[in-house]
């Protein structure tokens, strides 16, 4: 498993496996979802009926299945903002990932306090705004 992903509130492991488990809300229901932990890899799973609700464009909040708090970025409300570090990486401080809310939008920025990388065809429309007012908290 080559990046570790966990919680910004009580940093529980969210990838126990190859996939990220969040817990996503949207309309008034509650789903899992599986994430890839491949960066760039934009294939989910989850319940058949959540995802059916679940429109592109819609804008969905995820919250941590062991706590429950909302991943939604203080910063850049329009993304989920988890944590990750690379195991094979010693005292490497977590890098902080944010990935679009916006169903197939797909952007994903991680900044790793020296650089930002950016995943995605929709990351473009978010580079100046995330470059300039991304307020990366290091």
């Amino acid at each position: 498993m080559p990046h570790i992903y966990s919680c910004p509130h009580c940093h529980a492991v969210l990838n126990p496996n190859i996939r990220v488990v969040l817990v996503a809300e949207f309309g008034g229901q509650r789903g899992l979802v599986l994430m890839s932990s491949k960066l760039g890899d934009y294939e989910l799973i989850c319940d058949k009926g959540f995802c059916s609700q679940v429109k592109p464009g819609d804008t969905v909040d995820f919250h941590c299945p062991v706590c429950n708090e909302s991943l939604t970025s203080k910063t850049m409300d329009h993304f989920t903002e988890l944590e990750m570090v690379d195991p094979r990486k010693t005292h490497q401080h977590p890098a902080t990932i944010r990935f679009s809310r916006i169903c197939n939008e797909r952007a994903t920025f991680v900044y790793d306090g020296d650089s930002v990388n950016e995943f995605g065809e929709a990351a473009r429309l978010y580079h100046d705004k995330m470059m300039i007012e991304g307020d990366w908290g290091w």
